[in-house]
């Protein structure tokens, strides 16, 4: 029985111990560990940049369970109406690079004067009312009616950048308002300034009190914008400053040019000389004959007068001889 235990014990194997022995197993076990660590590091990290960029007040949700807007900075230009696709611009902003056909049809006639367009008119295609909303979130900084325009409102942006907002028939805000991106400011109305637009609503993009074209400013964000307008105006500069110096140049070159030119000679010195020299010339000629002429003259006289003595002295020596 004793030898059979023994025969039995050893046909068992100790499958563990075995697997232990085997020389790749502790390698694999530590490879194992490590992608785990390593796993777990970047879910970590991964996790805690999630995090950071979710943690501004914008991410949260409001009272009512609705989302709050995207941070302020993340917006972008849109369309100010409710439904774009049911409005077109009936009238752009008049551009300086524009050709003279496309500058003629964004001028307003308006008191007898014509007027470049300082934005853009939207309208519907059958002339109808529609609702006009904030480009850009902002605060109202303007609620006036203006005789001319309508009614005006003016929202302020960063950067020194502003949305004017006018010929609106009603408003919807009051100066100091905070308004989101899509708020309803007021509705499209008619205006006096433009008569022939009917009923529209003129749009204007403003960084730093100068009008941009506010194609310029779709799907842009304030500081793209900003960015832009900045880069537009340093060229124009550098533009006028090239113009200029190439002007200053080509005066320059041309001076040189007219002061070896021979100055022309006056009409009144050429005649004085030639007055002169005539004069000089002719007088001294005519002086001296007239000079002859009256001593000869004066010897005439002198001899025919001699006679004229001697016959009277004939006469009064015959006289006395008589």
């Amino acid at each position: 029985m004793k030898e059979e235990e023994k025969q039995n014990k050893k046909t068992v194997p100790m499958k563990g111990k075995n697997a232990m022995k085997k020389r790749w197993v502790y390698p694999a076990v530590y490879l194992s560990f490590a992608a785990v660590i390593l796993a777990s590091v970047l879910w970590y990290q991964n996790d805690a940049k999630n995090t950071e960029n979710n943690s501004t007040p914008e991410s949260a949700l409001k009272e009512d369970g609705t989302a709050v807007p995207v941070s302020l900075t993340k917006e972008v230009f849109q369309m100010p109406v409710a439904d774009p696709e049911a409005i077109e611009v009936v009238k752009d902003f008049f551009s300086p690079d524009a050709t003279a056909q496309e500058q003629e049809a964004a001028l307003v006639f308006y008191n007898n004067i014509y007027y470049q367009n300082r934005g853009i008119d939207l309208a519907t295609e059958d002339n109808k009312a529609f609702d006009v909303t904030a480009a850009l979130s902002g605060n109202v900084v303007k609620v006036a009616k203006d005789p001319a325009l309508g009614w005006v409102v003016e929202v302020e942006h960063d950067k020194g950048v502003v949305t004017h907002y006018s010929s609106l028939a009603s408003v919807s805000v009051k100066q100091g308002d905070q308004v989101k991106q899509g708020a309803v400011l007021g509705q499209a109305g008619e205006n006096a300034y433009d008569k022939d637009a009917k009923i529209h609503a003129h749009f204007e993009v403003r960084k730093d009190g100068e009008a941009v074209d506010p194609v310029m400013a779709w799907d842009q964000s304030v500081a793209q914008l900003a960015s832009a307008v900045e880069d537009s105006r340093k060229e124009m500069k550098k533009a006028e400053e090239k113009k200029a110096a190439e002007e200053q140049k080509k005066a320059e070159e041309q001076k040189p040019a007219e002061e070896k030119k021979p100055a022309a000679p006056k009409a009144d010195d050429k005649g004085g000389k030639d007055t002169k020299g005539t004069k000089d010339s002719k007088g001294g000629k005519d002086g001296k004959d007239a000079n002859r002429e009256q001593e000869s003259s004066s010897q005439s006289a002198e001899d025919t007068d001699a006679p004229a003595e001697s016959d009277e002295t004939s006469a009064d020596d015959s006289g006395a001889n008589d």
